[in-house]
């Protein structure tokens, strides 16, 4: 019997709290949530800074074929945040710590032919010695993404257990080498043969063949070397993908059968001429995608998935940045199929502000002693299981180490650097065909450290020309929302064809939940893929499709529904896009506010919020006459969904769902919102929050750039190229903060009037402090009452002088 592999991702039953005494059959979980995965702790959620935090439990009767005992039986998990015990038939069969990476569990020992109770018990807590401690993204927890029975002979392929790599290509002939891992889970030694056939288009172009020794209870590696003729090499422009299908005889029986897809190409990241593509000059252009949706949090289906990468690739972009942990396996493989270079990020970051232990702002890399050698495993792990569950994606040409290591206790940077040695050494010796790079590392000295360094904020302008091989991981920063403005992003010349810097990435692709304010509206599309005019500007200008017509103010007359697909599943992976539009009589869209409201009138849909769902511009759901929202089959058939709002006509919509229909009298419990969040904690203590923020000038003299007033340091300080009026220095705290102090202290005596003044949008700003003529002074201390803002900027309006440090406390 060769390998079975079935999603499990429907008629789980959830609820929030511990539940100690819920591992057994006997326990009743009648009244608990009836849910299918993938599944999010903080379902309903739209972008709220405060989430659930806390333990949740999930049950789920397993029935287990006689004929599979004697097999191996695994439970598959994409990801889970992000600590997880496993119990089946109340026997604890596997933990994993961790909360953006694939991981497996043998259940073998533990089932029985018939039904069996699997109990999974996850909390999202904060622990010092997990990565990451940091973020600014929200940290929701659950089962988020798919879970699969896996059932295999005793000798079989390793869990994600071949490497394919191309180590030759021309034009004419390309290496492939294989090495396989089998498992032998028998109790005695057995000999294998090892057939490995490769297809393109299922036309076998290529086979090896090789025999091995397999211990008992062990597992060996098989390297295989074979030629593929005229290969169709992979691009963005073309990705062409192959299939090796491993298969696994002891004796002429079959034992497994295992198929990789992977693509054959190369690519080098250059010091002085930036990025080559098989063999040619290429200019990589893309953005930052966190993964989460609204609604549905971090729980996102694959069709989910599908459209963030095709609106990436729509706009006329070919590259995506991960940001800022290890995405969905099936992330890879569609920017696989669609054609999109993939940067993949390890989960070892930090972020500016307060370093609170306790919470997601702490620093980078633990303060106590006694937490650090399991937080470094912490970090090699999720490396680890990053590289080894997504090696074969040709997509994929970085495996980056962090992001922002830099924003660490400064007791800890030594540490940190230590660390990010250790995981380039981990990376090489994993994967010798990708680059190790150092995400975020423009502060401190930590772009040395790896084979690329990934520059963000304002690291496009500080960093020119470095010597080695460079790229620009983050610009642009912007807060918007629906319609925004037709225009770029660019900053710091980031558009110019600089032939050393290998490329360059937005930040970012989709508004995403942050637990910061505002944060997370900074991208050209919104948290419910609907495009901001951004994203429009970048495609006419990538790909010369000409900008739609603006909506316009008028007498609303009608609502349009409309869904991205007509027909999904009921088994997780797939869900539709509803978009409501209201239309005046003639047909042209409004940009009129109003409340819509989704409703299921019949049938198993079900929107985060239930069978019925609000929008509203108050809510950011409903913006310039358009709204959306991802809906989800419970079970199968014909859903009807209608929309409506006051005065307007209605509209209505079918959606079927395949799958198994709802059982005759079975009981729903529709799941409710999470029972409490926790809040961001906030203290009497001020926290210094302006180290190391991005800091853009006027002009800055040579060894005297403007990074020095947010550097930490009292040796360093910014001057401007000439001392002439309107000279200006200004922080960006990279989102809007509460500024509580401002302390400047200048490199010498102030003598020039100047002012210093406020903005949230880098736009009209507001004046805090004039300084009034001939100051005098060397030092000021500014106590704004009840002000937020993003940039805090100095400007001279006589008489320009250094400034040695700019501190912004909250």
């Amino acid at each position: 019997m060769e390998r079975i592999h079935i999603l499990w991702n429907r008629d789980w039953k959830f609820m929030h709290g511990y539940f100690p005494d819920a591992a057994g059959a006997e326990f009743d979980d009648s009244e608990w949530y009836d849910i299918g995965l993938p599944h999010s702790f903080g379902i309903p959620y739209f972008m709220e800074k405060d989430f659930y935090v806390g333990y949740g439990c999930y049950r789920k009767r397993l029935y287990i074929e006689k004929a599979w005992l004697g097999r191996r039986i695994l439970l598959e998990f994409q990801g889970v945040f992000q600590e997880t015990e496993i119990y089946v038939n109340g026997s604890l069969t596997g933990t994993h710590k961790g909360g953006y990476t694939a991981f497996v569990t043998d259940i073998t020992d533990a089932v029985t032919a018939g039904e069996n109770i699997v109990f999974i018990r996850v909390n999202n807590l904060w622990n010092p010695r997990l990565a990451p401690r940091a973020g600014e993204h929200v940290f929701n927890g659950g089962i988020y993404r798919d879970v699969s029975l896996i059932v295999t002979d005793p000798v079989h392929v390793a869990w994600y257990g071949t490497f394919v790599t191309t180590p030759e290509i021309s034009g004419e002939r390309a290496t492939v080498e294989i090495a396989t891992e089998v498992e032998n889970q028998e109790t005695c030694e057995v000999g294998c043969r090892l057939i490995s056939v490769i297809r393109y288009e299922e036309q076998e172009v290529a086979r090896a063949e090789g025999e091995m020794t397999v211990g008992a209870g062990e597992t060996a590696v098989l390297r295989q070397r074979t030629a593929v003729l005229q290969p169709k090499l992979w691009s963005p422009e073309a990705p062409r993908l192959y299939q090796a299908e491993t298969l696994v005889y002891t004796e002429g029986q079959l034992r497994d059968r295992y198929e990789t897809t992977f693509g054959i190409r190369w690519f080098a990241f250059t010091a002085d001429r930036g990025f080559f593509l098989n063999g040619e000059h290429y200019e990589i252009h893309g953005a930052n995608v966190h993964q989460d949706h609204a609604g549905w949090s971090d729980a996102v289906t694959h069709t989910g998935i599908t459209r963030d990468i095709g609106m990436v690739k729509e706009c006329g972009m070919n590259f995506i940045r991960g940001s800022h942990y290890p995405h969905h396996t099936f992330f890879a493989g569609e920017c696989d199929r669609q054609g999109v270079l993939f940067w993949s990020e390890n989960c070892f970051w930090g972020t500016g502000g307060a370093k609170v232990e306790g919470y997601w702002t702490a620093s980078a890399y633990p303060v106590k002693e006694e937490d650090e050698a399991e937080f470094e495993e912490s970090c090699v792990r999720s490396l680890t299981e990053m590289i080894r569950t997504n090696r074969n994606h040709p997509s994929i040409i970085v495996w980056s180490m962090c992001n922002e290591p830099f924003f660490t206790d400064a007791a800890t940077t030594d540490k940190a650097k230590a660390l990010l040695r250790k995981l380039v050494e981990v990376s090489h010796s994993l994967d010798a065909t990708r680059p190790a790079a150092i995400g975020g590392a423009q502060r401190g000295g930590f772009d040395t450290l790896g084979d690329l360094a990934g520059y963000n904020g304002d690291g496009a302008a500080i960093f020119h020309d470095p010597g080695f091989p460079s790229f620009v991981s983050e610009y642009g920063s912007t807060v918007a929302d629906r319609p925004g403005t037709f225009a770029s992003r660019y900053t710091d010349g980031v558009e110019q064809p600089y032939a050393w810097r290998s490329g360059k990435s937005l930040w970012c692709a989709f508004h995403h939940g942050s637990i910061l304010y505002d944060m997370g509206h900074m991208g050209i599309i919104d948290y419910h893929r609907l495009p901001l005019d951004a994203w429009y500007w970048y495609r006419e200008q990538l790909t010369g499709k000409p900008r739609p017509e603006s909506a316009v103010e008028g007498v609303a007359h009608a609502l349009t529904l409309t869904a991205d697909r007509e027909v999904i599943s009921d088994d997780g992976t797939q869900d539709t896009q509803l978009v409501v539009a209201l239309l005046d009589a003639e047909g042209r869209r409004l940009s009129n506010s109003c409340q819509v409201t989704l409703s299921v009138v019949s049938g198993g849909g079900r929107f985060p919020t239930g069978k019925r769902f609000v929008m509203s511009a108050e809510k950011g759901s409903f913006l310039d006459g358009l709204g959306a929202i991802e809906m989800r089959g419970l079970y199968g058939g014909d859903t009807v969904i209608r929309a409506e709002a006051e005065g307007v006509i209605p509209a209505e919509i079918l959606i079927h769902v395949n799958g198994e229909e709802k059982r005759e009298g079975a009981f729903e419990n529709e799941l409710l919102p999470p029972p409490s969040v926790m809040k961001a904690p906030k203290g009497e203590k001020l926290y210094e929050i302006g180290i190391n923020r991005p800091v853009f000038s006027s002009s800055a003299a040579e060894k005297f750039p403007a990074r020095s007033v947010t550097d930490g340091s009292w040796d360093t300080c910014w001057r401007p190229a000439e001392k002439k009026d309107g000279e200006w220095i200004m922080v960006d705290m990279e989102g809007t903060k509460e500024i509580r102090e401002i302390r400047i202290t200048f490199a010498e005596m102030a003598h020039g009037e100047f002012e210093v003044s406020l903005s949230g949008n880098r736009e009209g700003f507001e004046v805090l402090y004039v300084s009034g003529e001939r100051p005098e002074l060397t030092h000021l201390t500014l106590k704004p009452q009840d002000k937020e803002a993003r940039f805090i900027r100095i400007r001279f309006l006589e008489q320009a002088v250094g400034v040695r440090r700019m501190e912004i406390l909250a």
